[in-house]
């Protein structure tokens, strides 16, 4: 049951310095409007994947322990050449915001995919910017660092820079179906994980499957014909079901006592 929205203002951190975690998620049609927790600038029920998280992670995001952050590619449009990258903190969304206002749509797999001719600039453009934005995040040595974004594209793109950029032992990326329904589920799932992360438990980085989701993200993935190019081949296959949930089963245990900043 969601909260009245009029009683649950979203927090929005100013700074990361406490951040024990970071969440990355996929940007959203606020970013037109600089915010991506202004979820009623695109959706009557005023709730996203943003508001969501911020929710169910209300008391440490009080105490800046989790921090958000997005993928997001309208920034190859507007700011290509910039150093941050195509990941944007919650204390910059301002980066994200379009010059007319307008939304720039969701960021469809056909805007990335390799053509048959061989060619896939856009794809390639956004995991150089992700790279970009990894090395940026990893210097801010937030101690976990949680992916959870779903447009195929992101995915593919974020999971080959966070490995070019050595930090898969690191980070926690999770591949979930890339239809926009499955992604609150999803956030669901994974708090738990993020939330033992921010008290200082050390999850081991690596791509997980979430098995909830899993034979959506199967059958999802069948049906794309597209032969993935080899910067991005390796990440468009998925777990078997026993691996998946083997996987997740380690996951939830964790470490205790690796927390901190270093």
């Amino acid at each position: 049951m969601r909260p009245k929205l009029e009683r649950q203002p979203w927090v929005q951190l100013r700074t990361l310095e406490r951040a024990q975690a970071l969440l990355i998620l996929p940007c959203n049609a606020a970013a037109c409007v600089g915010n991506y927790f202004r979820a009623e600038v695109y959706r009557k029920s005023g709730w996203n994947t943003w508001r969501e998280a911020d929710w169910l992670l209300r008391d440490l995001r009080k105490q800046g322990l989790v921090a958000f952050a997005a993928v997001d590619s309208s920034i190859l449009e507007t700011a290509p050449d910039d150093p941050r990258g195509a990941i944007v903190l919650e204390t910059e969304m301002e980066r994200a915001m379009s010059p007319d206002g307008e939304d720039w749509g969701a960021p469809s797999w056909r805007w990335f995919r390799p053509t048959p001719a061989g060619r896939w600039t856009a794809l390639e453009n956004l995991t150089d910017a992700l790279v970009r934005g990894v090395r940026r995040v990893d210097g801010l040595r937030i101690p976990q660092v949680v992916t959870l974004v779903n447009p195929r594209g992101y995915f593919l793109a974020l999971a080959a820079a966070v490995a070019e950029c050595g930090l898969l032992d690191r980070w926690i990326l999770f591949h979930v179906p890339s239809h926009p329904r499955h992604l609150l589920e999803g956030v669901r799932q994974i708090a738990p994980i993020v939330r033992t992360a921010a008290g200082g438990v050390h999850h081991a980085g690596g791509t997980y499957a979430v098995p909830a989701l899993l034979p959506t993200l199967r059958d999802e993935t069948c049906r794309y014909r597209d032969r993935l190019p080899p910067r991005w081949r390796r990440w468009g296959t998925v777990p078997s079901g026993r691996a998946a949930t083997n996987a997740w089963a380690s996951l939830r245990k964790g470490r205790e006592g690796a927390g901190g900043r270093t």
